[in-house]
């Protein structure tokens, strides 16, 4: 059934068949409940609660439908059905198109030997009326579990790690360090794909383990500006051996959890997958939790990691290890960077980057939740830098920046281009007036930009000493007093 692909991209579905039929063989169906099965197939915590968390009742109901369609379709030959019954946990094993078991219905070609993690053939004996107990099923009974025990002694113990088996290895050649700066997007493997920023992603490559596994075309994700960026992920246990050239860099890595959660296929909330991130061996994020670190569910976060080197040989080596479900990420980016200091992160407030007049970067928005953005018309006066205030973001919004621990410098861009007359210079007093927070500390309060600079003129606010939350992130929240926030660009640079 396994080999059929009817569970093919339901890791869950596979640990829960293989769960309930091992327990089953070992004699110890009494302990099939829906708690066991949460905890030690499905990855819940020895915290999990059935009554406040489905998850177990969902995927069996998931898994009946599965069962159903393959018996109606590839599995219609079969001579023994396995099936689920509403209500119970416990597998029954069925003769084809009777309900009951018949002696010599059932046996396993010796030359196929099954996966590791194989769901094992079993067999129920049903409850027959009044006392014709047949010798022959009480045979067919006893055969079936001296087959089954004989497959089971040459089965490794049972893992603790529930996730499904790593079945993908990358099978490219990747001997010559890469260019220096390299972006994959895990479980992907299209052409390179170029997204607004001119950056270019290659396809998923230097893996072994884990699955692709696809997010749907119509699953929004927030915080992310290019929507064709981040719809694959690599699921399971499995590391990167990427080879670079010597030097210092910065890691990133991307991370949307898009299967738990609500609304999300998998259900549940905080602490349904956490993981564990090793890099070069050492420990860098213990019982990670994407969902929890973003403060939702389908929203994207950024895990920064500087002075990042690749090993004696050459090689760096990330390695994702599941804790309490498969271990998951969506994409890789390495770049070059200063020893002790990570590369300013400059954005516009506009789909499209911009080059300053000293040859700096500026990303096209990225990283912020909620808001509108526009471009305007009425160009800023009185500075050289122009282009950094054609769009703007407005509305009540926020930006979280990824950054690796450390201090910065922050600055952020601002123009009233919009309330008051070019005529006066000078807008009706008090049309826009806002408050802006860095990790909830204010750093402006009941702000207006033309009280400051006028109409249509350039004004820049920097603050120093700022740091990252415990998230990895900065936090800017930009919360209206009157009419909308805005700003249109923002810099954050490293300083110690």
């Amino acid at each position: 059934m396994l080999r059929s692909g009817v569970l093919n991209r339901a890791p869950h579905l596979v640990s829960f068949l293989t769960y309930i039929c091992e327990q089953y063989f070992a004699g110890r169906a009494g302990q099939i409940k829906e708690y066991t099965i949460g905890v030690e197939a499905l990855g819940r915590g020895p915290t999990f609660d059935p009554k406040k968390d489905s998850i177990v009742r969902v995927e069996a109901h998931r898994l009946r439908k599965r069962l159903s369609e393959y018996y109606g379709a590839a599995g219609a030959g079969h001579a023994i059905r396995i099936t689920i019954p509403s209500g119970q946990y416990i597998p029954h094993f069925l003769a084809n198109g009777t309900g009951h078991l018949e002696a010599g219905a059932f046996s396993i070609p010796p030359s196929l030997e099954p996966p590791l993690s194989a769901a094992l053939p079993a067999t129920v004996l049903p409850n027959p009326p009044g006392r014709r107990l047949l010798w022959p099923r009480i045979a067919a009974v006893l055969s079936l579990f001296a087959v089954s025990a004989l497959i089971l002694s040459h089965l490794p113990q049972k893992r603790k790690d529930t996730s499904p088996p790593a079945d993908e290895v990358w099978n490219g050649v990747g001997a010559d360090p890469l260019p220096a700066e390299f972006r994959l997007l895990a479980g992907y493997h299209g052409q390179p794909f170029a997204d607004r920023q001119g950056r270019t992603w290659s396809p998923d490559a230097y893996f072994s383990g884990g699955r692709s596994l696809g997010v749907p075309v119509n699953h929004r994700i927030e915080g992310v500006a290019d929507p064709n960026l981040f719809r694959t992920e690599r699921s399971g246990a499995f590391r990167y051996v990427i080879p670079l050239g010597k030097g210092t860099y910065e890691l990133h890595l991307y991370f949307a959890e898009t299967e738990y959660g609500p609304g999300n296929p998998r259900g549940g909330g905080e602490s349904s997958r956490t993981l564990n991130l090793t890099i070069n061996g050492v420990e860098r994020l213990h019982d990670f939790d994407a969902l929890a670190e973003s403060g939702g569910p389908n929203r994207l976060h950024v895990r920064v990691f500087k002075d990042v080197s690749p090993a004696a040989d050459g090689k760096l080596r990330i390695a994702f290890l599941p804790s309490t479900a498969a271990a998951f990420v969506n994409a890789i980016e390495i770049v070059p960077s200063q020893p002790g200091l990570i590369r300013p992160v400059r954005i516009v407030a506009q789909d499209r980057s911009v080059t300053d007049s000293e040859g700096r970067f500026w990303s096209a928005d990225e990283y912020f939740l909620g808001g509108n953005s526009v471009l305007r018309r009425n160009p800023v006066l009185d500075t050289r830098e122009k282009e950094l205030y054609r769009g703007e973001r407005y509305g009540h919004f926020a930006y979280y920046i990824p950054l690796a621990p450390g201090k910065y410098r922050l600055t952020l861009h601002f123009a009233e281009t919009w309330f008051g007359s070019p005529e006066s210079n000078r807008p009706a007093p008090g049309s826009r007036i806002f408050n802006v927070f860095a990790n909830g500390v204010a750093l402006l309060q009941d702000f207006e930009i033309a009280a400051k600079a006028g109409l249509n003129r350039a004004y820049t606010a920097a603050f120093d000493n700022l740091q990252p939350n415990a998230q990895g992130v900065l936090s800017l929240e930009f919360v209206p007093v009157r009419n909308y926030a805005e700003v249109n660009a923002i810099e954050v640079v490293e300083t110690e």
